[in-house]
């Protein structure tokens, strides 16, 4: 059991999750208490993230041992006390090489709700030329991506459950809705330009 947790705790330690970048990215916009991250998680349409303090503050407490964040006491109104957030230069860092990492497959097949997360982030965090970039790739692995599930649903549809082929057919329509988001993107950026 010793070996398990330490083994847990080492990969927790050095891997950093969806919420995890959130929670830096929402902090690297303006210091944070646990309490705020929570407000914001419940009163936006980020609720994709529990708001649930089971959730926030193990998060926080990973994310300050691994020195990505700082935590210092703050007195507030009425004497209360509570622990604002920042980022540290090694959470910036993080941060930004997670923002900036190249859009593979695996992103645009598992990750569809990372990608927006990283975007949402892009023109505060890294600039509008990268959010552009970002775009250009995103645009770029989809474009390469439907096709190969039209080629799939053409080869299988006989085979398949009318369910299974309307989810499917469902699943591209949701990818070439993006698909064509993203050239509406591209062009919004081009015309503040």
């Amino acid at each position: 059991m010793t070996y398990y947790n330490s083994t847990r705790r080492m990969v927790e330690e050095h891997s950093t999750t969806t919420l995890a970048f959130a929670l830096l990215g929402l902090t690297l916009q303006k210091p944070s208490s646990g309490y705020d991250l929570r407000k914001f998680f419940s009163s936006t349409p980020t609720n994709t993230f529990s708001d649930s303090p089971g959730a926030i503050y193990p998060a926080l407490r990973r994310l300050e041992r691994r020195d990505l964040i700082r935590g210092q006491v703050e007195v507030g109104h009425g004497r209360r006390e509570r622990r604002l957030f920042q980022v540290t230069p090694r959470g910036r860092a993080e941060f930004q090489r997670w923002l900036m990492r190249p859009i593979s497959r695996d992103d645009v097949v598992h990750h569809l709700d990372a990608l927006m997360l990283r975007f949402a982030f892009m023109d505060e965090a890294a600039g509008r030329a990268a959010a552009r970039r970002f775009l250009k790739a995103f645009r770029k692995e989809l474009a390469s991506y439907i096709p190969s599930l039209r080629e799939y649903l053409k080869s299988n549809r006989s085979a398949m459950p009318l369910s299974g082929r309307l989810a499917l057919e469902s699943g591209i329509r949701s990818y070439e809705t993006l698909f064509r988001w993203t050239k509406t993107a591209i062009a919004a950026y081009q015309k503040e330009n």
